[in-house]
């Protein structure tokens, strides 16, 4: 139908391996058809609007648009990001104290939020594109059961790490625990998260390649953060 979205149709032609298909009217009056090379354009559109919407840039633009454009496309999500990371240091203001004592906390801090980060965009990144190609199934549950099986084997693995890294510096062995146990739960929320807010951002019908990028490493750089602070002030008994 001459209403469709272009998305659509190009969805249809590719299950289908169709090189054409006819466009009618509301009354089946035949007024064209689309071909295969009209479809590579409109891809191509639409993975540019994408990529673009990943890196935080909200409107379309080219590398030769003037100054003012180009910020007004870039600066809505750095703003938030620097929101973002102010939140970020009003938590770790709030476990001063534990920082003091336990200086370690500290060091680690920027791996847990460049792991929570990863893993989210990760995560986000496998069902935004799941959901462009319309193959995700099953139900959002089954979908978290996944991620959550698939961060635990993850988490436990670099966690490994962690501890055999502190162990190599000699740094005492209930930190390096408080440590590594604190980074595994932030990478199973952080997938979590990666995985959720794309489907529900899809269920409204807002384009979920916006989760793929600042929105999703901000959101998880706090919640890791404070999570990594916490369960690491319970484990080593502050």
């Amino acid at each position: 139908n001459v209403n469709d979205d272009v998305e659509d149709v190009a969805k249809v032609m590719s299950k289908y391996d169709l090189e054409a298909i006819p466009v009618v009217d509301d009354k089946q009056t035949l007024l064209g058809r689309i071909t295969i090379d009209d479809i590579v354009d409109v891809l191509k559109v639409e993975a540019d609007k994408d990529y673009q919407l990943a890196a935080g840039i909200t409107q379309e633009v080219e590398a030769d648009d003037s100054v003012w454009e180009l910020t007004r496309a870039r600066l809505p999500w750095l703003v938030l990001g620097l929101f973002g990371g102010l939140g970020s240091v009003f938590i770790m203001k709030g476990y001063e104290e534990i920082m003091e004592t336990v200086p370690s906390l500290f060091f680690y801090t920027p791996l847990i939020a460049a792991m929570a980060g990863n893993v989210g965009v990760q995560s986000s990144a496998i069902i935004v594109q799941g959901l462009a190609n319309d193959n995700v199934k099953g139900s959002l549950l089954s979908r978290l059961m996944k991620e959550v099986g698939l961060a635990l084997i993850n988490g436990l693995a670099l966690a490994l790490l962690v501890i055999f890294f502190g162990y190599l510096i000699g740094q005492p062995s209930t930190e390096s625990i408080a440590i590594a146990v604190s980074m595994m739960s932030v990478i199973i929320v952080a997938a979590l998260v990666g995985t959720f807010v794309p489907i529900i951002l899809d269920k409204r019908g807002i384009d979920p390649a916006i989760a793929t990028g600042p929105f999703i490493t901000t959101s998880n750089d706090i919640l890791g953060i404070y999570l990594f602070f916490v369960l690491s002030g319970l484990i080593i008994g502050f």
